[in-house]
């Protein structure tokens, strides 16, 4: 199917990992990208997201390849392990201030052109959600602009900042990972 995948996953018993990845293009061979990807993600004995975009990148070879992003969040310690490549747009938003902060992407294109890798780590505020979106979604939208948008389930918010900031020419893919970390 055409469509952006995304999946999670335990990162070790103290960890989530949570994945997107927009296949290159459109139709079947971007799904099938995107759906080789999830299958390595779930694969993978990788803990960490460098590690992780390593093996999509081998998975994804002789493809279409695709835009990645892998982020760990660890709830206990309420840190975030962060790495992607390609136009997936990754944000950390603060539901005591409404306020985003982006991670950034390398450019690049996972299992053609990889970049070196890097990791960016932070402190997540106290019960804030992490959002991922493929370039589906405008990144013009603002979580204060969405009332209750942060007080809904996961699903409930992907599916408001879909409607809200979803480009009508484009397949989109989003996930929400939020907690009380």
């Amino acid at each position: 199917p055409e469509r952006d995948r995304g999946a999670a996953g335990h990162g070790g018993p103290d960890a989530l990992l949570v994945l997107l990845c927009d296949g290159l293009g459109h139709g079947p061979l971007a799904g099938r990208a995107a759906q080789a990807a999830v299958t390595a993600f779930r694969d993978t004995r990788a803990e960490q997201p460098e590690a992780i975009i390593g093996e999509i990148h081998k998975a994804l070879r002789g493809g279409r390849g695709g835009a990645v992003a892998v982020v760990r969040v660890e709830p206990e310690a309420g840190t975030l392990a962060f790495c992607g490549v390609g136009n997936v747009s990754t944000y950390v938003v603060d539901p005591a201030t409404g306020t985003r902060r982006s991670l950034p992407s390398a450019p690049g294109i996972v299992g053609h052109q990889l970049p070196t890798l890097r990791t960016v780590r932070q402190q997540l505020p106290r019960n804030s959600a992490v959002i991922m979106h493929s370039d589906g979604l405008t990144e013009r939208w603002r979580a204060e602009a969405m009332p209750g948008f942060l007080e809904r389930t996961p699903l409930v918010a992907a599916a408001q900042l879909l409607r809200e900031a979803g480009v009508r020419r484009d397949d989109a893919g989003v996930v929400v990972a939020k907690g009380p970390w």
